[in-house]
């Protein structure tokens, strides 16, 4: 007979935040954290742990990651909590399979525990910003297979982009389209902005992600308890 404990892993590359998380977490009723990982160790520690719910701390959200995780045989719940406001983003999120979406600043921390008991149910819970991506995404009438490969980009920012995707600078790609360095600047900012991304390389990523399927699970097998570097099981860290 199946526990009423709902089993839950935390994955996420800020280890702050995978501790927050965790100490929020841990000492709530009927919820078993089993377990951290940062993203590159998630896919052995969700085969090791089988949660019913993987709690993924990304920002922007990594469709690759997140299609990798619901793919997984036992089928966890993918909660995605995220920094990232960008619509397209978001609505991404939810197509590669994600269940829930949280955007940080948005909902209350108390309120992540009845989430996760929702997500286990295999109801959505999710921030204001995610409903709003949603009511554009209607209101625009794109079907979703649009707003899988196309972030929003004009014709000339995803010229941009695959010139930088190619590794060329600034000032090359000036030079190629015969305008200004500045005016390429300003196009760079505004890709990075609807792509929820960071810089040059982290655009190339997201580029790349939307742009082809993702090959195998992309992520790194862990080698024992020591890939995650966090604490497993439902105890929580020392002074929580």
């Amino acid at each position: 007979m199946r526990s009423d404990t709902v089993r839950i892993l935390i994955i996420g590359d800020n280890p702050v935040l995978r501790i927050g998380l965790h100490s929020l977490l841990c000492s709530v009723p009927m919820l078993d954290v089993v377990g951290n990982a940062a993203i590159g160790h998630s896919m052995g520690e969700v085969r090791r742990h089988e949660p019913d719910v993987v709690l993924l701390d990304s920002s922007p959200p990594s469709t690759a990651n997140i299609s990798a995780l619901a793919r997984v045989r036992h089928n966890p719940r993918i909660v995605v909590v995220t920094a990232v406001e960008e619509p397209q983003a978001l609505i991404q999120a939810l197509m590669a399979g994600a269940l829930s979406c949280l955007v940080y600043g948005h909902f209350e921390p108390e309120a992540l525990a009845d989430v996760v008991f929702a997500a286990e149910r295999g109801e959505s819970r999710l921030s204001q910003p995610v409903v709003n991506a949603l009511v554009r995404w209607l209101h625009e009438g794109r079907t979703p297979e649009s707003w899988r490969h196309d972030p929003g980009l004009t014709p000339r920012e995803v010229e941009i982009l695959e010139l930088i995707a190619a590794g060329l600078t600034n000032r090359q790609i000036a030079r190629r389209l015969v305008i200004s360095e500045k005016t390429v600047k300003n196009h760079a900012h505004q890709i990075y902005k609807r792509l929820g991304a960071d810089g040059r390389d982290h655009a190339t990523v997201r580029w790349r992600e939307l742009n082809s399927a993702p090959s195998g699970d992309g992520f790194d097998e862990p080698e024992g308890d020591a890939a995650s570097g966090m604490p497993s099981g439902n105890s929580c860290p020392a002074g929580s």
